[in-house]
């Protein structure tokens, strides 16, 4: 997914299990994300002009507006956005959660107008710091910033690990180590509030199992469904994959982990 909604996908828990519940949970073990096998781009940003000199941004199905001016605007995931104009070619983001700064993100506009790159930088919760890049393709006419753009470039130098465990026989339990996040899941369907300093207010994730290697996984805000993806593992047991789309949006998007 892109860069704003990537923030807010899956946050679990570890907990102590048996050594036999492990080897019967086929998605158990720690995952790392193999970025040569997975598709994370296709997706769209528009930005448009709004009310009182405001500025509308859609993403991941999801809209808010901002002033270029350095004052606060609200996400739709709770997050405090700060946008500023460095220039005609340069726009600013800085997010926060509470006092706690989340990434800086620095988006360029191409001399012809053609291309918006954004470098994304910022520490995660167990202090690593991170650096995240991604470039997008004008698809619709406007001028600046304005208009429609389609993500054709991704790279992250610090991919999240996710290390899983089986929840008794029909669940399991997810930790993100370097956001510190967590959450425990039974294949219910039942929404659960995941953990950790940098979780949104109000995200809550429901898993149900749908075959014997595979389940799907739905994220709500505040009770309003957000994304909904299914993990798979493969036959051999070395591959997990994320195959899922923000609610409403047509394009989807693949993340393979590999176990390690």
């Amino acid at each position: 997914m892109n860069t704003r909604v990537a923030k807010l996908c899956v946050a679990t828990a570890l907990t102590f299990v048996t050594a036999v519940a492990v080897a019967e949970n086929p998605f158990a073990g720690t995952w790392k994300v193999d970025y040569s096998k997975s598709k994370l781009t296709g997706g769209t940003i528009t930005f448009t002009p709004a009310a009182s000199g405001e500025i509308t941004m859609t993403a991941g199905g999801q809209s808010y507006s901002f002033k270029l001016d350095g004052s606060d605007a609200i996400s739709p995931f709770g997050d405090t956005a700060q946008w500023t104009k460095i220039d005609d070619k340069t726009w600013k983001g800085v997010y926060k959660k509470g006092s706690t700064v989340l990434d800086t993100a620095t988006w360029k506009l191409s001399d012809d107008g053609k291309m918006l790159e954004v470098t994304s930088t910022g520490k995660k919760p167990n202090g690593d710091q991170f650096n995240e890049n991604e470039a997008y393709t004008r698809v619709s006419p406007g001028e600046g910033f304005f208009g429609k753009w389609k993500s054709t470039k991704m790279s992250n130098d610090k991919p999240n690990t996710a290390q899983i465990d089986a929840n008794g026989d029909d669940g399991i339990v997810w930790n993100i180590p370097e956001i510190k996040a967590s959450v425990a899941l039974k294949f219910d369907g039942k929404d659960v509030a995941p953990v950790g300093p940098t979780v949104p207010d109000g995200l809550t994730l429901a898993a149900t199992k749908t075959g014997p290697r595979s389940f799907t996984l739905v994220e709500k805000i505040k009770g309003k469904p957000i994304w909904k993806g299914e993990f798979t593992v493969s036959a051999d047991g070395k591959t997990l994959t994320q195959v899922g789309s923000p609610e409403g949006v047509a394009e989807q998007e693949t993340l393979v982990y590999q176990k390690a």
